[in-house]
This record gives structure tokens, sequence and C-alpha cells, in this order.
């Protein structure tokens, strides 16, 4: 049986149709759910892309093994299991932090992490950064951001759009030798919001113009947008789920002999909680994900229990009826005897494990311990879902302290001293481009 498993950037369960919203965002993903397994309370061990993936794919913990920088030896993807298992391995996707470079192309027969070209004036700014020096690199580069700031100029291809990496996977699958597992990761709900004029379904028509400027203003100054261009932002945002859907439907249509799994890395805040995006912190709207099990293994329902995504390896394995690495952490989804999801984040890729925010999520209940802040959050989910109230003066927390210094114990202990990744010019581009900030 072949295994695909589908992943989408930023994308937040309560914007997915099957989870409750009110908009038309994901009609192929809802007639998808409608014959599959579709967990309700799954929860991301991260809350951005780069702490998050090693869960996905190692079933283990960004903040184990000497932090998030890039995969360790003991963190193995399950493409290498897989591969040494008699599959055909295929790897697709456009976010720098999952690059090869970093590790996620082990176990990979094939791996695309490739960047669009750049457009313009991207190449003139990367022109500027390796050629021009001085005063004259300051002024050139005072102007491109100003430009963006200002004008919503595009300043370069952000990420491959869905149509795309669907185009890539399908010609992929079409080729490749039975089993095969193929990931796909789609990047189209991450901000900037430029979405195809024909998904513009909620409100009004934007220009991509107006979608890189919105995004600028968001990261640099979020308290001077109006009521309206939050408005504006969600449109963009949904519309971008929209056509994310489409392909993701066109994708699971043209499968056959196959189980597949779609769920998210993180979410995305719409100040919520003060903030844009996904800025590091543990709110539902930043790890309340989506998670569905369909195909030729799955079954159909709805399932309320706990899981989280480092529990996602483990159930494609059991597929595969392929033995998980020793280092794996994860449950099979549907044992339905999870406790908790720990998640965890720190600056610098986390590799101080004394500076450290550290989630443990309960189903009824979520701590947030800060030692960077040295503050700590408890709030009652079941009464308070939207995390108004921080109880954590008056309830008793022992059974989260505890847990939450277990992990922080583990952290300590598998602790590694590594060279970080270079990164080069062409990469810092786009992972400016994309608003990262680490």
């Amino acid at each position: 049986m072949n295994l695909a498993l589908i992943t989408v950037d930023s994308l937040r369960a309560d914007h997915v149709g099957c989870y409750g919203y009110n908009r038309e965002t994901t009609p192929n993903i809802d007639t998808l759910a409608a014959d599959a397994d579709v967990f309700t309370n799954a929860i991301s061990h991260a809350c951005a892309t780069r702490p998050s993936f090693p869960s996905i794919l190692t079933s283990t913990h960004g903040m184990l093994y000497g932090g998030f920088d890039h995969l360790s030896e003991e963190q193995v993807p399950m493409s290498v299991p897989l591969s040494e298992n008699g599959y055909a391995t295929g790897g697709f996707h456009s976010n720098p932090y999952l690059s090869a470079q970093f590790g996620y192309a082990r176990g990979f027969d094939t791996y695309s992490d490739q960047e669009e070209d750049p457009n313009l004036t991207s190449r003139i700014r990367r022109y500027v950064a390796n050629n021009v020096s001085g005063p004259v690199h300051d002024v050139l580069s005072w102007i491109h951001d100003k430009a963006e700031e200002h004008g919503g100029v595009d300043v370069g291809a952000y990420y491959q759009n869905a149509t795309d990496l669907t185009d890539q996977v399908i010609q992929w699958t079409e080729s490749a030798e039975e089993p095969w597992f193929v990931w796909a990761h789609y990047m189209d709900p991450h901000h900037p919001y430029v979405p195809p004029e024909d998904h513009q379904l909620f409100g009004e028509t934007f220009s991509r113009r107006r979608g890189v400027k919105l995004r600028q203003q968001v990261l640099e100054n979020p308290d001077s947008l109006s009521e309206r261009d939050w408005s504006d932002l969600t449109d963009l945002y949904d519309a971008e789920i929209r056509y994310t859907d489409a392909e993701i439907g066109r994708l699971v249509e043209h499968f056959t002999n196959t189980t597949w799994l779609l769920t998210a890395d993180h979410g995305e805040e719409f100040y919520e909680h003060g903030n844009f995006g996904h800025k590091n912190r543990f709110y539902e709207e930043h790890v309340h994900v989506p998670l569905i099990v369909g195909g030729d293994a799955a079954g159909s329902g709805q399932h309320d229990h706990l899981v989280g995504l480092n529990d996602v390896p483990v159930t494609l394995l059991d597929v595969a009826n392929v033995p998980t690495p020793d280092t794996y952490r994860g449950w099979n989804l549907f044992d339905g005897d999870r406790e908790a999801v720990m998640g965890g984040w720190g600056p610098e890729t986390g590799s101080d494990p004394n500076r450290v925010r550290l989630m443990h999520r309960t189903p009824h209940r979520k701590f947030i311990r800060n030692t960077i802040d040295s503050t700590e959050e408890l709030y009652e989910l079941s009464t308070d879902p939207e995390e108004r109230e921080n109880v954590f003066a008056d309830v008793d927390a022992s059974n989260h302290i505890d847990a939450v210094e277990k992990f922080e114990t583990e952290i300590r202990e598998t602790a590694r001293t590594t060279d970080a990744v270079e990164i080069d010019e062409d990469l810092q581009e786009q992972l400016r481009n994309l608003g990262y900030k680490e």
C-alpha cells in the first residue's frame, strides 16, 4: 500500500470547514473528511515550522538533542525506515527551513526543496548583498525595504505555489515504483497572502500588491492596522486555504491504493492575543491543527481524544507494518491513550536549555511556562476556550509543573553541542521574504 503525508503550512483548525468554520474554505477536504478519520483535538508540539517538523517527520521533539537548528542523528525521518523496507520515497516542498542542508532529505530517493526563480527585484537585492558594500549598500537596501513597506512591491517568489507542487507530486507518483511514500508540504496559507483571484471568494478581490503590503505593515506595526485591514487579511488567508484545498483535492483524487494523512505544522494568529502570524507562542490558534486520515487503510468517523503530531510517523509506519526507530516518542493515533502533548520553543533554535517556552496541553487544560520572561500561565480550556483568564495562581498546577520540569531535564540530558547550519545569502533572502526573524 502507498502512503502519502500532506502537510499545510500555517493552517489553523478552526478555519477548516469540517472543524466548524462558517466559511466554505475547504470544500474538497470536507468531502474527503466525510469518509475519513477526523481527529478534532490534534495539537502541534511547536508554534512554528522549524521546531514543529522534527515531531511530524521523526516522532521526536524539536527541543531535544540540542535544539531545532537541524535534525540530529537521533531524529530519524520516517522516510528512512520506509526506504529500508522497500518503499520508493519522495519529498516535495519549498520551505527553506525544511531543505536538505537541515537534514530533512535523509531517506528520500527524490527530494525537491527548490524555490521558484526570484523576480527582478529580488535578483537586484541579492546582487547588492553579494557585490556592493559600505554606504551604497545601506542606501540601496533601505530603498528596497521602503518600497515594499509603502508600495507593496513584490520582492520575489516566496514559495512554490500549490498548483506547481501538486503537478510535481502527481508526476512523481506516476513514475515511482510501488509501494511508495510521498510527502507534500503546501506553503500557500503562510503569509504573505497572495491567492489567485479565482479563489478570492471572501470579501473583495485584492491585488498581489495589497497582500504583500499588508504583510509588511502587520509585521512591522500591527497596531496601525484598522479593523478593515484585519478583515482583509483574514479574507486573503481564507482564500489561500481555499486555493490549497482545491489542489489537495486534485492530488488525493489521483491516489490509488493509498492511505493518506493530512495535517498542518502550526496555526496562525490574527491578533487574538496581541500578535500576528506564528510568533513562538502556544495559544490554541497557534497549536490546534487539523488532522485527517483517509484512503485505503482508514475508517471513518470523528475522534475527540487528544493526539500530538509526533503520533503521525508511528501511525503511518504501523499502516506499512514497518517497525519504528527506538527514538520515536509518539503513539498510533487510534490508540487514544495520550494524557498530554508537550510543546517547546527557545531562542537561538532552542540551543540554550535554560531559556525556553514550554507547553503542557492536556484534554482540558493548558499550562505554559516561559523561563525567558519568568511567567506561568494556566487556562481551563473547557470553560475558557479563548484563553483569556490565567488561573495559575488560583488552582493546583502541580501535575503540569512536574511534567514540564521532567521535560526540562530531558532537554538538558539530550543537549548536544553542534555547529549551526550556515545559511547563504540566497536562503537568507527567502527567509526574509517569508518574515522569519530567527
